[in-house]
């Protein structure tokens, strides 16, 4: 269903699933971000809650940042936004999920879906193309593991560059089996992984060409030899969009369609995927990080 762009107080909220930037801070410094400005204030939680009571059903709020691990209260902001009646999920470039006594204390406090960001699966010639750093091949192949070990909902994001990483789609499907046979990984939902084209905002990489989604299908399609069929995303944990969703034995994969419209937005008026304004107000979340609220 597609909605008109506009702002929408909580108790009149249409969206399934709200992205709430806790913080702009970050432990990294990825060429292809689309929240450069490091400068703005973290968000107040006791608005957030506040907020969160007065909207009318239940919906999956989505702990983004830039990185919210960086918030020594995220323990207590998963907790928090659970006993206001939500889901939450955690969208992470998973520094900090190495460590498994860490993760282990945000999976006490509620959480149960993680979205890793893993632009080169084990090749850390990637990581230091996209991520500006081999260094963070390590650490984000073990909190993918650890995730694992810990049978939380695995989602992983991986952004497909021409001449870049191709190949990287194979490799994050072979690396995400591997690590669910060694870890004996059970969960009541496959793994969801996510591969998209560079982005339309922020610091988007504009010296790179962006692959369509049917560019990206011909990929999966050439590179993964076995059965692959077109699912409804019903069947998946995700609530943002509804196309583009492909099953395999044992896990799922998203294409993300970052096909702009005349103004320059994404997926215009989507009704699922919905974004906290700085005023804690809702608003379609591509629509409102084009407007620009937080200064990008």
């Amino acid at each position: 269903m597609r909605i008109d762009y506009k702002i929408y107080e909580p108790e009149d909220n249409p969206f399934d699933l709200l992205l709430a930037d806790i913080t702009h801070r970050c432990n990294m410094e990825c060429a292809n971000c689309y929240i450069p400005n490091r400068h703005i204030p973290d968000m107040d939680v006791e608005k957030l809650y506040e907020f969160l009571k007065k909207l009318p059903d239940k919906i999956t709020v989505r702990l983004i940042g830039a990185e919210p691990t960086v918030r020594k209260d995220l323990p207590d902001i998963i907790t928090n936004v659970k006993k206001c009646g939500h889901r939450v999920s955690l969208t992470t470039n998973g520094v900090k999920l190495s460590s498994l006594k860490y993760l282990q204390s945000l999976k006490n406090a509620g959480l149960r879906s993680v979205l890793l960001s893993m632009n080169g699966a084990d090749n850390k010639e990637v990581y230091q193309k996209l991520d500006n750093g081999g260094e963070y091949c390590e650490p984000k192949l073990i909190a993918l593991k650890n995730c694992m070990s810990e049978n939380m909902l695995i989602n992983t994001g991986t952004i497909i560059v021409k001449g870049v990483n191709e190949f990287s789609l194979k490799d994050q499907v072979d690396l995400v089996r591997r690590y669910m046979r060694e870890t004996g990984y059970r969960s009541r939902l496959k793994p969801l992984l996510r591969f998209k084209g560079v982005g339309n905002i922020g610091r988007n990489m504009g010296q790179y060409v962006s692959y369509s989604v049917e560019e990206i299908e011909d990929i999966m399609f050439s590179t993964l030899n076995e059965k692959i069929e077109k699912v409804d995303a019903s069947i998946t944990s995700n609530s943002a969009s509804d196309k583009n969703y492909y099953q395999l034995n044992d896990l799922y994969i998203r294409i993300v369609d970052w096909q702009v419209d005349d103004d320059g937005v994404p997926d215009r008026g989507n009704k699922r995927r919905g974004r906290i304004t700085q005023d804690f107000k809702t608003a379609p979340h591509f629509e409102h990080a084009k407007d620009n609220e937080f200064g990008y």
